[in-house]
C-alpha cells in the first residue's frame, strides 16, 4: 500500500490508472516490479508485486564532500551526484561558503535535501539513496571520513593531475572534496593535507563548485567503477 508523498505522485502527477506498472525501490539496493491494483482516495493498493534485482550498491564507494553553496547549485549536486552513484556526501560549512545555515533551519534543510536525492534515485532507476550528513566543519568531516583514498580537488598547476593518478590504479573506496566558490582558507587546506587528502586538479581552468563536483564524480566513476 502507498501512502503520502509516493501515492500523491503515482495519481496526481504519473497520473496512473489501474492496471498501470510500476517499480519500486526501497533505498537499500532492492528494485520490484508491481501493477496498480486499486486508488483508494489518497492510497494506491499495489498487486503482483515481484522482486527484480538485489544490490548491494556501487563496488566502489565514493564520498562527496561538498562545500555548502547557493540552493539551486547544491540541488543540481545532489542530484547528479545520486546519478553518478555516489555513496555518501558529506556537507562542510566552508569558511568561504555564501550559505549559512543556522542550527534551527538545518532539520528543514536536510528533509528538502533528501528528498531531491530520493527523486533523482527514482529518475535513474537506482536502488539505493546516497546516504546524506548535516553539515558539518572542516575538522570535523576530515574525523569523520574514512576512504582509501582521499582527494582534495585544487585549481593549481602544482596539484597532482588526476589523470595521472588513477590511470591504471583501483580503490575500494574514494573520497573527494569540492569546495565553496572562493576555494577553501588555508587553514581548511592544511587540515584537508594532515588528513591524508592528496591536493589534484582536473585541468588549469577554475570550475565553478557544481560543474568541479559533478565532473569529479563523473571521472571517478568512469575510471574506478568495473565494467566502464
Amino acid at each position: 500500500m502507498l501512502e503520502g508523498r509516493e501515492a500523491h505522485h503515482l495519481i496526481h502527477v504519473l497520473r496512473a490508472e489501474v492496471g498501470t506498472g510500476v517499480e519500486l525501490i526501497d533505498g537499500r539496493g532492492c528494485l520490484w516490479s508491481a501493477r496498480v491494483g486499486e486508488k483508494l482516495g489518497n492510497r494506491v493498493r499495489l498487486v503482483e508485486v515481484s522482486l527484480l534485482s538485489e544490490t548491494a550498491g556501487p563496488r566502489v564507494r565514493l564520498t562527496l564532500i561538498q562545500a555548502l553553496c547557493k540552493s539551486d547549485r547544491l540541488s543540481w549536486i545532489l542530484q547528479k551526484a545520486t546519478e553518478l552513484e555516489v555513496s555518501e556526501i558529506y556537507l562542510v560549512q566552508g569558511r568561504r561558503s555564501v550559505v549559512r545555515i543556522s542550527q534551527d533551519r538545518r532539520r528543514a534543510k536536510l528533509e528538502r535535501w533528501r528528498t531531491i536525492l530520493v527523486n533523482a534515485a527514482k529518475q535513474c532507476r537506482r536502488s539505493t539513496i546516497p546516504e546524506l550528513y548535516p553539515p558539518l566543519e572542516c575538522r570535523e568531516v576530515c574525523e569523520a571520513v574514512e576512504s582509501d583514498l582521499k582527494l582534495l580537488f585544487q585549481a593549481s598547476p602544482q596539484a597532482t593531475s588526476l589523470k595521472k593518478l588513477l590511470r591504471g590504479k583501483s580503490w575500494p573506496s574514494v573520497a573527494f572534496a569540492v569546495g565553496p566558490e572562493g576555494g577553501w582558507t588555508h587553514e581548511e587546506y592544511e587540515t584537508f593535507l594532515r588528513s591524508g587528502f592528496q591536493s589534484v586538479q582536473m585541468g588549469h581552468s577554475t570550475l565553478r563548485t557544481e560543474t568541479a563536483a559533478t565532473v569529479a564524480a563523473a571521472l571517478l566513476r568512469y575510471e574506478l567503477f568495473p565494467g566502464n
